[in-house]
């Protein structure tokens, strides 16, 4: 076996995760952690403000209407351009926009 033979099996024997995929992964589990907390704290928070029940499931109804209005446009888009910026600048304004929010 020569050295070349050695290395492309020590790299064919050692199965794993590219580091760009991991962080691309990572920042996406990031993400959805914020969404669901998102989406368990916006009913209670207009529970904490208000008694009706109406109230609060127009608030818990009003967390998916972005869906509904940009869901089918922002995969149309999503699909025209790179992904990996795209989410980046996603997530930075839905950083931004919350935080503003708060």
């Amino acid at each position: 076996m020569t050295a070349v033979d050695a290395k492309v099996d020590e790299k064919v024997a050692r199965p794993g995760v590219a580091g760009d995929f991991k962080r691309l992964w990572s920042a996406a589990v990031i993400s959805r952690v914020g969404d669901a907390l998102r989406s368990a704290a916006l009913p209670l928070l207009a529970v904490a403000l208000t008694d009706s029940p109406v109230l609060v499931s127009l608030v818990t109804a009003a967390g998916f209407l972005p869906w509904l209005l940009f869901g089918l446009v922002g995969g149309a888009v999503a699909d025209r351009v790179d992904q990996r910026r795209a989410m980046w600048a996603v997530d930075v304004v839905r950083g931004l926009l919350m935080a503003a929010f708060a």
